[in-house]
């Protein structure tokens, strides 16, 4: 499990929607969590007179306002049992959140993919993507439009190309599935130019006539069908390993659009955290400004734990 969790709020409730989740991950647990607001300059960019001493002006007032909210949060989650402190940061957002998981040593960063600031736009929006860019911890977002509790992490759906990169999220993964005995959910989804979301059954070993006309014809015959059986070998074997070692896990191999068919096998299975890394070998892995991320995120029903590679 994680050891530090840093916690970035802009003191909206959008922002803070992240806490049930992070409430979550650290009960029960030997986690320290650290609140961080930033304050920003009044100007972020000017152009300079080199004949003139310039100072960066903060807006003063906010800092009592600041120190009471980040305060009044870290009260909330002491009053739970958990070990909590604040951090309170002056200066560009972005920078002062790397900054702040450099001095914490955080080991992951939750934050809502919605707020008051640059903070909230998280795919494309210069603070999010900053971090994603150039973080080298996990970094747990939500889109959830309203404060909700999470009922608790029971299933974990890990979408998977196969490739050794997109495989360093399995570590994250089996570290909270341990902690609170959640299963773990496999899936590997090949790509169908008809992108007609569909299932595969992997208890069944894989021959032509098992394979729809349609479905066949558009992966290319013989050219994809030694793809699938060896995503579904792949699936398997993983699957396989996990149990093992002690944990509840199930693979599932689907036909269509990557996106597409993890959101369904999601609604289906009711999973309660989606684990990706951000790089991988397809699709899959293009997180930061891929449709993957963002439509999961879009979707604001599943939070998703991004794993850097």
């Amino acid at each position: 499990m994680y050891q530090k969790i840093l916690v970035p709020l802009d003191g909206s409730e959008l922002s803070e929607t992240i806490v049930p989740y992070v409430e979550q991950l650290a009960t029960g647990a030997d986690v320290k969590i650290v609140l961080t607001r930033v304050v920003e300059p009044l100007i972020r960019s000017a152009v300079l007179d080199i004949d003139q001493d310039m100072e960066v002006e903060f807006p003063s007032q906010k800092v009592n306002h600041v120190r009471d909210y980040l305060v009044g949060w870290k009260q909330y989650f002491r009053d739970r049992g958990l070990a909590a402190d604040t951090l309170f940061l002056q200066g560009i957002a972005v920078d002062s959140i790397l900054q702040a998981v450099q001095m914490v040593g955080a080991d992951l960063v939750a934050m809502s993919s919605r707020g008051l600031s640059g903070l909230a736009r998280v795919l494309y929006g210069s603070v999010s993507s900053g971090v994603l860019n150039r973080a080298l911890c996990p970094l747990l977002l939500t889109r959830s439009p309203q404060p909700q509790a999470w009922k608790g992490i029971n299933r974990i759906l890990l979408p998977l190309d196969t490739s050794v990169r997109a495989e360093k999220a399995i570590a994250h993964v089996t570290a909270i599935a341990g902690h609170h005995g959640a299963e773990i959910v496999l899936l590997h989804v090949v790509r169908t130019t008809h992108q007609v979301t569909s299932f595969g059954d992997l208890q069944t070993e894989l021959e032509e006539e098992l394979v729809s006309k349609n479905l066949f014809s558009q992966l290319g015959e013989h050219q994809k069908l030694e793809q699938i059986r060896e995503a579904r070998r792949y699936i398997l074997k993983l699957q396989n390993q996990l149990r093992d070692q002690g944990f509840s896990a199930r693979g599932y191999l689907m036909y269509g659009r990557p996106t597409e068919s993890i959101l369904t096998l999601a609604d289906e299975i009711e999973t309660d955290l989606i684990a990706i890394t951000n790089l991988g070998r397809t699709g899959l892995a293009k997180v930061l400004y891929g449709s993957v991320a963002s439509a999961i995120l879009n979707s604001g029903s599943y939070p998703l734990l991004i794993v850097p590679v």
